[in-house]
């Protein structure tokens, strides 16, 4: 999916504007959850999404949806991860 893609795909779909997040290499964010639908792009590096179903490698060009009051944590690659997040 290309950004312009993800931008159609988030009106269509009722989200509001997306936020920029960099996540530094190899970092973990602590485990928490979003009382919001999170649609996430990735824009470049490794984006890993932990939840109790696993962890979700996502590269740039991937998409995924996080429901609302899920717990997670937020988790990148070697080179870091560049996301656009919009919610719900």
């Amino acid at each position: 999916m290309t950004q312009d893609e993800f931008e159609q795909a988030r009106m269509t779909g009722g989200y509001g504007v997306p936020k920029q997040v960099h996540f530094a290499a190899n970092s973990l964010s602590a485990t928490h959850t979003h009382d919001q639908v999170s649609y996430v792009y990735v824009v470049e590096g490794t984006f890993i999404l932990n939840t109790a179903k696993g962890a979700e490698r996502f590269g740039p060009g991937e998409t995924c949806i996080l429901d609302r009051n899920i717990e997670h944590a937020e988790e990148a690659g070697p080179e870091g991860a560049t996301i656009l997040v919009a919610r719900r």
